[in-house]
């Protein structure tokens, strides 16, 4: 009696074991699988204090997923971003960088299947400080000029990448266009900073005095004569 009792609880054991197993099949099998293709951020990681990248990356990397439905789906509704970890980069120069696939955090059951651009170009130099002097911009009509033209602060401060920052020779204001009448002007004035190349204003907020005196000046025949 006690040994049929062991085999029917062995027995049961068993059942127990196929039903769960059967369970997590029909829940695996019947969520279904599939895949995805999405656009994600890239995000770089690490840059060393003092240095900075030249030449610009894309804003995101495209990526194809495999896995759960329901996960895709999680994917899709809260999205994930692309880490570029750069923490090794210490000296300037040009360097290659792989996106790593294991490095992509995704929910459990998805599996990263590709990614493009899988390798990514990286220009990297020193970042540096420099004053540099200002050039003052002003426009006027044929007939006008300007003279004793002074700008306060004579030099700015800017920070960027040594490659560029190191061989600028000056930056220009933002064009001044005083009112039209002889005598002395004065005017604000901000800094057109370079563009395209990395360098930006220390002090974002900084403005320019610029001071000078307008004269009058006599026009050439052909000048006045093209007017009338």
């Amino acid at each position: 009696m006690r040994r049929a009792f062991r085999l029917l609880d062995r027995f049961r054991l068993h059942l127990l074991s196929l039903l769960v197993a059967i369970g997590l099949w029909m829940y695996v099998h019947g969520e279904g699988q599939g895949s995805l293709t999405i656009e994600a951020p890239l995000q770089v990681q690490g840059l060393p204090v003092g240095m900075m990248i030249v030449n610009d990356l894309p804003d995101r990397v495209r990526i194809t997923l495999s896995g759960l439905q329901s996960r895709l789906q999680e994917v899709r509704a809260r999205g994930l971003f692309i880490p570029l970890d750069v923490a090794d980069i210490t000296s300037p120069g040009v360097v290659r960088r792989a996106l790593s696939l294991s490095a992509i955090h995704v929910p459990p059951g998805l599996k990263v299947e590709k990614i493009r651009p899988d390798t990514l170009e990286l220009q990297v130099d020193r970042k540096i400080r420099r004053k540099v002097p200002v050039r003052p911009v002003i426009e006027l009509p044929a007939g006008w000029q300007a003279r004793d033209v002074s700008v306060t602060p004579e030099k700015i401060a800017l920070t960027g990448p040594e490659v560029w920052l190191g061989s600028l020779p000056a930056v220009r204001s933002n064009p001044v266009r005083p009112r039209h009448k002889v005598g002395p002007f004065v005017a604000k004035v901000t800094v057109a900073t370079p563009s395209g190349q990395g360098i930006r204003l220390v002090d974002p907020g900084a403005t320019l005095t610029v001071r000078g005196t307008l004269a009058r000046v006599a026009l050439p025949a052909s000048t006045r004569q093209k007017e009338e």
